[in-house]
């Protein structure tokens, strides 16, 4: 499956390709492919015992063939991608989002979801209910998926990525809150949305670095890489806690990153995030 966009204002943030749109975008891509597979609209999407399922995000990365801050005001730009499935609720994409000059790889994974009405805390995995499921079907379950189950768990402690190593780890030295805004954070269902997630942890990362700065880190740092693994959702009254797990110059002063996402309510972790941000001049 495949778009085509033409990188304008509306797909811009500090004189960089918005990451809020792009991930908006693949998981646009990814929702549309396993709708396709299952031949169903996503608001008819139900499970056996007729309620409505939600595609959540358990795990993103895009990696960035420089960084967001590459793309040009434009520049045209083709979103394509393919998608697999490990059993009946566990579905896995790769796309490439291929401009100009440069270019993103992503990969996507999520799961089906059953909602409580009125607490996001209490989201139930499910399968869908359909008469057909044309999306691939893969007999492994691929090391995206597993290494996401590992971290989860507690039992992989460090995250290798294109020869970087991320730590994984709860001790912290930096800590900060985050109001919700409900009017751009939450999606249509009042869950806290995927694409959120990666921005609140950027906001509360530029506190900590705009301290040790001059220049403002938002203007100077860019996303070259980012891995966000989701592993809950939070209410519309709730707050979250940012923590920087951990922090290393690499590949001169480009910086490797690990931070933890919690909800205040009760501290639990709904996000790791890895990232690596490229100093630009």
């Amino acid at each position: 499956m495949k778009t085509n966009f033409v990188i304008n204002m509306p797909q811009m943030a500090i004189e960089a390709l918005s990451e809020n749109w792009l991930f908006k975008e693949l998981g646009n891509l990814h929702w549309e492919m396993i709708c396709a597979g299952l031949h169903t609209k996503s608001f008819d999407l139900k499970n056996d015992t007729g309620n409505r399922l939600y595609a959540t995000f358990v795990r993103i990365r895009i990696r960035c063939a420089g960084s967001l801050k590459t793309f040009r005001e434009n520049d045209q730009a083709d979103l394509h991608g393919n998608i697999s499935r490990f059993g009946n609720s566990m579905y896995f994409s790769e796309m490439l989002f291929d401009a100009k000059h440069t270019g993103i790889k992503a990969e996507l994974m999520t799961t089906f979801s059953i909602r409580d009405a009125v607490d996001n805390t209490r989201l139930a995995k499910s399968e869908p209910d359909v008469a057909a499921n044309e999306v691939e079907k893969v007999a492994k379950l691929p090391d995206f998926g597993n290494q996401y189950r590992l971290v989860k768990k507690g039992v992989m402690k460090e995250l290798p990525y294109e020869g970087l190593v991320f730590p994984v780890q709860d001790s912290f030295v930096f800590e900060t809150e985050y109001t919700l805004n409900p009017y751009y954070d939450l999606n249509g269902v009042n869950l806290l949305y995927f694409a959120a997630y990666p921005i609140i942890n950027d906001v509360c990362e530029a506190r900590f670095f705009n301290m040790q700065k001059q220049q403002r880190w938002e203007q100077s740092y860019y996303t070259g890489s980012k891995d966000i693994m989701y592993f809950a959702n939070c209410n519309i009254d709730d707050t979250i806690i940012y923590q920087l797990n951990y922090c290393d110059f690499i590949q001169g002063e480009n910086i490797l990153i690990s931070s933890t996402l919690r909800r205040k309510s009760d501290g639990a972790i709904i996000a790791r995030i890895f990232s690596v941000k490229i100093k630009e001049f």
